[in-house]
């Protein structure tokens, strides 16, 4: 996932060491959360940075698919039909194990 957080600090003048201590976190654990952020982390990170979670993402150009799905706190992104459909795949297959573990 393409996330914007370097380039938005840069805009603002900030660095990572600056939003970790704003987000009162430190820089490693920033930076880790950044590798596979929960729903909850870019919130965090969007009212501490002032934007809207959706520009924390990639900007796209209107003639690609891009595809942002938040699936119980996940997100994955998509830019074509095929990673949207694998998506799809991998969600239900996850699905499918949770409810096989109910049931046992």
């Amino acid at each position: 996932m393409g996330l914007r957080v370097k380039e938005i600090l840069k805009e603002r003048g900030m660095t990572m060491i600056e939003l970790s201590e704003k987000l009162g976190i430190v820089n490693d654990t920033l930076t880790r959360n950044l590798k596979n952020p929960q729903l909850k982390t870019l919130e965090r990170i969007s009212d501490a940075l002032n934007v809207d979670v959706s520009e924390l993402f990639e900007s796209f150009s209107k003639d690609e698919l891009t595809a942002l799905i938040n699936h119980r706190g996940k997100f994955y992104k998509a830019s074509t039909l095929e990673e949207l459909k694998k998506i799809i795949v991998d969600i239900e297959e996850k699905e499918n194990k949770d409810v096989s573990k109910k049931e046992i």
